[in-house]
């Protein structure tokens, strides 16, 4: 079993690898095309945060069946354990970046929006996808690095000699942290307004960012510390036995966010 593995990889939240940052994407809500396309990318990032909840499910089914944390039985990357394949495709089959489209053209929407997302994260640049349909279907990046954080979170919790029920509960507190981490980053990129850290309408990739080393909106800075305070209030100062692991959640969270947000070099 490696329930809490995969649990604390959820909670990372990453919902694509790391990429280069550039420039952020700032709408001209004055034009109708470009404020349709920017309610699009908001609802695409809510459906990334739905994706990765559904996933957390597919892996507590999957791992449920054993009884050893320190034992991988359920792998992302080759859809490995019992009916994981069928459950993450299930979890795919609700994601769709055409929801909210006003043209019905996944090229053109993909265009207006400034082609975001990287399809090569370990080139230099923006490699960017045909369509938003081939970035809707861009997953194997995301499951390496979820695993990666998985095998990670497992080190930590057996190496601590915590036993299977003490560790679930601890990736609860964490899955809770991820989750309130990244509704504040949602908040912060889709805000036009300025009342939730204007990241909609900053050209900048820290203005919502949750990176320890990054200086973002104050606004954005409080909600980010709020969630902190409370995961450490279940967990301990820095996250406890998982100390090692709060940095990773919250640059893989700032880095999938601007691979939405904030990945956009133009279209070439």
């Amino acid at each position: 079993m490696r329930t809490p593995t995969l649990k604390m990889a959820m909670a990372a939240g990453a919902l694509l690898a790391s990429a280069g940052m550039a420039h952020a994407w700032v709408p001209d809500l004055t034009d109708a095309s470009e404020k349709a396309a920017f309610g699009q990318l908001t609802d695409i990032y809510k459906q990334q945060a739905k994706f990765v909840a559904c996933v957390v499910k597919a892996a507590v089914k999957c791992e449920a069946l054993g009884s050893d944390p320190a034992v991988r039985e359920c792998v992302f990357a080759t859809a490995s354990g019992p009916g994981l394949a069928e459950a993450l495709a299930s979890c795919e089959s609700k994601v769709d970046y055409m929801k909210k489209s006003a043209t019905g053209d996944s090229s053109a929407d993909y265009t207006t929006m400034q082609c975001p997302g990287d399809m090569d994260s370990t080139a230099v640049g923006n490699q960017q996808f045909a369509d938003l349909s081939a970035w809707q279907a861009s997953r194997s990046a995301t499951y390496t690095q979820l695993d990666a954080l998985g095998t990670l979170s497992s080190v930590l919790g057996v190496a601590a000699g915590k036993d299977v029920k003490t560790i679930g509960k601890d990736i609860g507190e964490l899955s809770k942290f991820g989750q309130a981490i990244f509704k504040c980053i949602g908040a912060c990129e889709g805000d036009t307004k300025n009342s939730k850290g204007n990241g909609g309408t900053t050209d900048s990739t820290t203005q919502c960012s949750v990176k320890s080393a990054d200086t973002p909106d104050p606004v954005q800075a409080a909600c980010r510390d709020a969630a902190i305070v409370k995961m450490e209030s279940k967990l301990g100062l820095g996250g406890g036995t998982y100390a090692a692991l709060i940095p990773l959640i919250r640059n893989a969270l700032s880095d999938a966010a601007n691979t939405t947000w904030n990945n956009s070099e133009g279209c070439s």
